[in-house]
């Protein structure tokens, strides 16, 4: 079989997994909710359970292709809690700016959507969907949020220093846009970021008021949340965060045991300790690594920093 014709068949394959999802994501809809499309960037799926709602923002590419039940972000608190979940996922537009999206939000709001629930509570993990939780918030006065490494906003003015999205500031922010401002209506956030990287340090500190908590998770990079999704760590996130029980030093319990034996996390522990000349400690880091996680490049490592190897 020639590249072309592999390529092609790799294109129809994707395509009807996508075509196969979506039906899914549909039959979903139609028997719990509804499933439709919002202008020309976004998915949204309702499912209609229990008085607590989360709303959810996700990317629809990621769910279909990653998620191993293609199921979107936040759907196991219908399954496990009986909750009600609201879920956004873009298409094109990675930072849910599109004015249909805006318009969609506004219309719930007017319509007293988000007032027939006892709790609403917002979910975003990283920069993009971590802002859109926050900023879409202010729709739902007195909800919860729970987001990952946010951007506060693209606004050259206040977020110069991050040259990551510079073709996306040209999008309009001027609704649902400056993401500390908006979240002056929740009644408790909190911020999960890594305050050994820079940008999300900064992002994180424009996030003032006495509604907010700043959850640092050193070393976890710009997608802290990866430690959450992969140690099935959301649900006791997100219950936490119902009762107002989601304070730093909480998120710091629930997370240590799932870093401590994480391999990504410990490779770049490991590799900090030696790029600090912090041999010793980069040898114990490695032969803990090596026990706990099984990989042979922690087992090469700590034969090579072994203290009676002369190193």
């Amino acid at each position: 079989m020639s590249m072309i014709e592999q390529d092609q068949d790799t294109r129809t394959t994707t395509a009807q997994k996508q075509a196969a999802w979506r039906d899914r994501m549909a039959g979903i809809g139609r028997d719990h909710g509804f499933f439709t499309r919002i202008g020309d960037d976004h998915l949204t799926l309702f499912v209609q359970e229990g008085d607590t709602l989360l709303v959810s923002f996700d990317r629809a590419a990621r769910i279909c292709h990653d998620e191993a039940d293609g199921l979107p972000l936040g759907f196991e608190a219908v399954q496990r809690k009986e909750w009600s979940l609201l879920s956004i996922m873009s298409l094109g537009d990675r930072w849910y700016r599109s004015a249909d999206l805006v318009a969609f939000f506004d219309g719930l709001a007017q319509a007293g959507f988000f007032d027939s629930f006892a709790q609403v509570i917002f979910l975003g993990f990283g920069p993009a969907a971590g802002h859109a939780a926050c900023a879409y918030s202010a729709a739902a006065p007195g909800a919860l949020v729970l987001a990952s490494a946010p951007a506060a906003t693209l606004t050259p003015e206040r977020a110069g220093f991050d040259r990551r999205f510079l073709a996306e500031r040209k999008r309009d922010f001027s609704r649902y846009g400056d993401a500390p401002q908006l979240i002056a209506t929740a009644r408790d956030v909190v911020i999960a970021y890594d305050p050994t990287d820079a940008i999300s340090t900064a992002h994180a500190a424009q996030f003032r008021g006495p509604q907010v908590t700043l959850a640092p998770l050193r070393f976890t990079g710009t997608a802290p949340d990866r430690l959450i999704r992969e140690g099935g760590l959301l649900m006791q996130f997100l219950r936490a965060l119902s009762h107002q029980r989601l304070t730093s030093a909480r998120v710091a319990a629930l997370i240590r045991p799932v870093r401590r034996a994480d391999a990504g996390y410990l490779w770049d522990l490991l590799q900090r300790a030696q790029r600090q000349g912090q041999f010793n400690r980069a040898w114990r880091i490695a032969d803990y690594a090596a026990d706990v996680t099984g990989e042979a490049r922690f087992a090469a490592q700590a034969a090579g920093l072994a203290p009676d190897n002369g190193s």
